[in-house]
């Protein structure tokens, strides 16, 4: 691994200059008072600490109530304050999907994972993430990030979602990396391209029939190729003008 690093975009990495920009990333997040960064590669570790923080839930991509991840799929990651208190959490799964595009993976897991009101499987429309068509081989997928209250004063979810693609390509380097974002979030102040995504589609699902969690009827689908993980592992730190 250290010889190799990774080619992103055509342009090579040392596992080093992987390294660099995650250290960039924890020292901002301890400049916010993050005492402790834990890893887990155990999904049951993650689960423990999503249970001690005031969010309480882990969310559907990696509840092991309807997944089963191994180590070699999962990555997740807490901050805590030098008190232990939980402040932050977020998570990373890479599957492996060749045979398949990400638009039929999306399709088989929502409409396996997620219910109506009326109990019964969701149904996404024809055309629902047709921007995912052809995309296919290792998928990393970044999600249940949350912060915090208090804490998020200083776009510490920013940071610690650019971190989470980081692991993610120093541990899986994934043809593609995906995650989900309400609308109001990524339209306001483009939070996705602060969070490390290039690409937002808004409108990334739609339905013949919804969930019954209402959060989820209009999320925007947020997309990073290669090409803008070199971005990020370059300017680790830019998330973009912030407000006086």
């Amino acid at each position: 691994m250290f010889d190799r690093g990774v080619v992103l975009a055509g342009v090579q990495f040392s596992i080093i200059d992987l390294m660099k920009a995650g250290a960039q990333l924890e020292e901002k997040l301890r400049s916010f008072g993050v005492a402790h960064i834990e890893l887990h590669d155990e999904v049951r570790k993650y689960h423990a600490s999503v249970d001690l923080s005031d969010k309480g839930y882990v969310g559907e991509y990696f509840h092991r109530s309807i997944n089963t991840l191994p180590p070699s799929m999962f990555q997740g990651i807490t901050c805590r304050s030098d008190s232990g208190e939980v402040v932050a959490t977020s998570a990373i799964r890479c599957d492996e999907i060749a045979g398949w595009d990400l638009d039929r993976y999306i399709r088989e897991f929502w409409e396996r994972a997620y219910r109506t009101e009326a109990g019964e499987p969701v149904v996404l429309a024809d055309d629902a993430v047709s921007f995912a068509k052809g995309i296919t081989g290792q998928i990393a997928y970044v999600g249940d990030t949350y912060v915090a209250e208090r804490w998020r004063e200083n776009n510490l979810a920013a940071y610690l979602v650019r971190l989470c693609l980081v692991i993610a390509n120093t541990k899986w380097a994934p043809v593609y990396t995906y995650g989900w974002m309400a609308r109001h979030h990524a339209f306001q102040k483009a939070l996705f391209l602060r969070w490390g995504y290039p690409a937002c589609y808004g409108g990334g699902l739609k339905w013949k029939s919804p969930p019954a969690n209402k959060a989820y009827e209009d999320l925007c689908f947020l997309g990073c190729d290669p090409a803008g993980i070199v971005q990020l592992l370059q300017r680790p730190l830019d998330i973009g003008p912030l407000e006086s």
